[in-house]
């Protein structure tokens, strides 16, 4: 098979972000499977130039990375139908807060922002559920959440979800400090209390009275670093 440098940028890429190829397509403007079917069948031969534009702002690449240096045909041109112009970019700001294992610091209010993520709406939207002005981008420190988190990783959180529900990955205060955890209500605890379990197995899981609990909000990503 005749290599393609493209389609294997596209994929490495998809890979070292954590992106489905999925979310990708639906954030690109497409049918769910339209990427899959450029990597795996070859169809389209190239992608156009708002796809390029689009998936390079989540790859983190330039447009010209995903494009042939002898590409086969003239280049399609860019769709700008309505269904097509439904795809823009959503600023996420990443604030000074880190998520630990324990202690830290929640700072009152709103953090101050570091920085500013651009992100493909449609993906915010369709695959977080979230609206991208309830998102913020907060850094993990420590290693309780390992192998799903680890240090230095970024954590894409929905700060409208306020309140712990079973099962979810959340931030939040546990009463001495910032932390990432799964959350599990304790059945028949009076006053209610809530159990904080990590991933990585050497941390035991504790519980903590509810109303000591204030959570910043739900997890809906995870970004790594290859």
């Amino acid at each position: 098979m005749t290599r393609d440098p493209v389609r294997e940028t596209v994929r490495h890429l998809l890979r070292q972000n954590g992106i489905a190829m999925r979310a990708a397509s639906l954030a690109m403007g497409r049918n769910a499977s339209y990427l899959q079917q450029f990597l795996t069948r070859g169809s389209p031969a190239t992608l156009c130039r708002n796809d390029r534009e689009v998936l390079a702002g989540m790859l983190g690449c330039s447009p010209a990375d995903l494009w042939p240096a002898e590409p086969v045909g003239p280049e399609v041109p860019a769709d700008r139908s309505p269904a097509r112009a439904g795809a823009p970019l959503a600023m996420v700001s990443e604030v000074e807060v880190a998520a630990a294992a324990g202690g830290g610091a929640i700072t009152e209010g709103e953090p101050p922002e570091i920085a500013r993520w651009s992100m493909p709406e449609a993906m915010l939207r369709h695959e977080g559920g979230a609206a991208p002005d309830n998102l913020r981008i907060l850094r993990a420190r420590g290693d309780s959440m390992e192998p799903l988190v680890g240090e230095g990783d970024r954590l894409i959180v929905d700060v409208s979800r306020r309140v712990p529900a079973t099962g979810e990955m959340a931030v939040l205060w546990d009463g001495l400090g910032l932390v990432v955890k799964r959350v599990e209500a304790v059945s028949g605890s009076d006053p209610a209390e809530l159990r904080l379990i990590s991933a990585n197995p050497v941390y035991e899981p504790y519980a903590v009275p509810a109303q000591d609990v204030h959570m910043v909000g739900k997890v809906v990503w995870v970004l790594r670093k290859a």
